[in-house]
């Protein structure tokens, strides 16, 4: 009995050590909270700079993709310019603010973006013999002459512009980007484009963009509600490139501009602090090359931002307090009623094992009961897929039936991602070569025979993912492969579909679906399929991504998502390959 006695204080010494501890490490998980919170804002901070320069590098690539089809149309005469191709272009390009088209007589036609039409402006031998001619167009479709010709006072020169000089000055006869200003002093850019006559005699021409990036949905960074990071991107003057288009964003703006100040005077190369009032934020600034030009690109973050991210983990903290308590008043009332008898505690440890067997029984069976509860889901959508095209039946034809026929088409491809995804043997990591190939042999067959014609290749690079991600990922093919079969290939000559899967820098990918068929219209984004492109776009975002399409010799797809690789994640890290544009 007294070795007993002397057992159970022993064992109770060990329980109240443990608890201490445990207690010591939610006292230090609790101090340790804001230094979690910084570094998530930490992570966040890399996060948001690894999105921006993907987005910058995306739009300057387009804008310099832009002004070659431009050039390529320049000789046509200035009317069919202006009507065909420019006034379409400022319609659609918010950020281009003018087109110019200069000689090297100094002979020019420009048209300026104004707040309510579009501003022509013809210049002749340098304003040498007289001053520019101009015209006043609507900015609304039809672009009907609003008022003019009238002769404008100041007299130009395209020749004097620096934009003009630039684009002579560069060998590479490439798209060349130059910093301005606009008269008011706010930082502009300006892309030129040396075009070069079929003859030797021919004059040489330069075509010119004049851009406010500001006015691009490129750099939004507004994630969420919660999580709301400032972009700053300025030139070397540290002049901001993206002032607000509106006034609700003063304080973001002062904001920016005080990170660039502070950089600016310390010339930081990696994170630093903010103070703005009472408050501290984390920024991160450094440098973007430009066609010998340096742009300063960085992201500035409020740790506070980061309160609904730590929020469980507090709670935790709480609540494992609450439960140590709980222990704490526990352990003494067992020391103050010493237990009652040795048999309860063989009861007690006999009732453990008996749970840990069942846990263990239940983790094995876990696996097939995930299954089956997808298995079930997936009849259940065929279920509802069934009843759309029962109801679709008692319709006439028109675009109520189409509509239906339409979402029993996307139910089909839900149900499909599930069905190729648990008939695979490993759920967490999910081959996507194999997954992605049966997801395209399968719709292939629901379109045919759209599909019998169209031929298609997969390469994932090796790249595994979890379910959840798989899943997303999954849907987002099926809508943009499915789109292909549907209207890329409408003749009967046989096409071809291309599905990459690249790692793009840490865990950012992108995913490609490129075709070879007709391409997309002017405004083929728009009417039947854009419902599919809004939900591609969507779950794009779901995975912290963006999606972009771009019409060349066909159609390519780009998502751009981010997936968590966890311990048992496999990926083969290669050099990713650059997207064909």
């Amino acid at each position: 009995m007294s070795a007993g006695r002397y057992n159970d204080k022993g064992l109770f010494a060990i329980i109240g050590g443990v608890l201490v501890l445990a207690i010591g490490a939610l006292v230090w998980g609790a101090f340790n909270l804001a230094q979690r919170r910084h570094d998530l804002a930490e992570l966040a901070l890399q996060s948001v700079q690894q999105l921006v320069q993907v987005r910058l590098d995306g739009f300057f690539h387009e804008f310099a993709e832009d002004i070659r089809e431009e050039g390529a149309a320049a000789n046509r005469p200035d009317s069919v310019l202006l009507h065909d191709r420019w006034f379409p272009l400022l319609d659609t390009h918010w950020p281009i603010l003018s087109i110019h088209l200069a000689d090297e007589f100094g002979n020019e036609v420009s048209v300026e973006r104004k707040d309510t039409a579009y501003l022509v402006t013809r210049t002749a031998n340098g304003s040498k013999d007289g001053p520019p001619i101009q015209l006043s167009f609507s900015i609304h479709p039809g672009h009907a002459v609003l008022s003019g010709p009238w002769i404008e006072k100041q007299d130009q020169d395209p020749r004097k512009q620096l934009w003009f000089n630039k684009a002579l000055e560069d060998t590479r006869n490439e798209p060349i980007w130059t910093l301005g200003a606009t008269p008011t002093g706010k930082p502009l850019l300006h892309l030129s484009y040396l075009l070069r006559g079929m003859a030797p005699e021919d004059p040489y021409r330069i075509l010119a963009f004049s851009v406010d990036i500001s006015r691009s949905a490129w750099f939004d960074s507004r994630r969420t509600d919660e999580f709301q990071p400032v972009v700053i991107l300025a030139d070397d003057q540290s002049r901001s490139l993206l002032e607000p288009l509106t006034t609700g964003t003063d304080a973001r703006t002062e904001l920016a501009q005080g990170a660039l100040a502070r950089w600016s005077g310390q010339k930081t190369t990696g994170q630093f602090r903010h103070t703005a009032g009472d408050k501290e934020y984390l920024a991160i600034v450094g440098a973007y090359p430009l066609h010998g030009h340096q742009l300063n690109m960085g992201v500035v973050v409020d740790p506070a931002d980061m309160e609904t991210w730590i929020a469980p983990e507090r709670n935790a903290l709480i609540v494992a307090g609450v439960l140590l308590l709980g222990l704490t008043a526990l352990l003494i009332a067992a020391w103050l009623r010493k237990r009652s008898s040795d048999a309860r505690i063989r009861k007690q440890a006999k009732r453990n094992r008996s749970q840990e067997l069942k846990l263990a029984k239940a983790l094995g069976e876990r696996e097939v009961l995930n299954r089956e509860v997808h298995h079930r889901v997936k009849n259940n959508l065929q279920v509802v897929s069934s009843l759309l095209n029962l109801q679709a039946t008692r319709l006439d034809e028109g675009p109520v039936k189409n509509e239906f026929l339409r979402g029993k088409r996307r139910i089909d491809t839900i149900a499909l991602v599930h069905h190729k995804l648990y008939g695979l043997k490993d759920l967490r990591n999910v081959d996507l070569s194999s997954f992605f190939d049966d997801l395209v042999k399968a719709l292939a067959e629901l379109h045919a025979p759209n599909s019998r014609t169209v031929s298609h290749e997969v390469d994932t690079n090796g790249i595994k993912a979890d379910q959840d991600t798989a899943i997303e990922l999954g849907i987002i093919l099926c809508e943009l492969v499915g789109n292909t079969y549907q209207h890329a290939f409408p003749y009967a000559t046989g096409g071809h579909v291309e599905i990459k899967v690249r790692a793009v820098e840490g865990d950012l990918h992108r995913l490609i679906v490129k075709d070879n068929g007709k391409g997309l219209p002017e405004h083929g984004h728009q009417g039947a399929g854009k419902l599919g492109l809004e939900i591609v776009e969507a779950l794009s975002e779901q995975l912290d991504g963006s999606f972009h399409m771009l019409t060349n010799a066909g159609v390519q797809f780009e998502v751009l998502f981010r997936m968590q690789r966890g311990p048992a994640t496999v990926i083969a890290e290669q050099p990713t390959d650059e997207l064909d544009r």
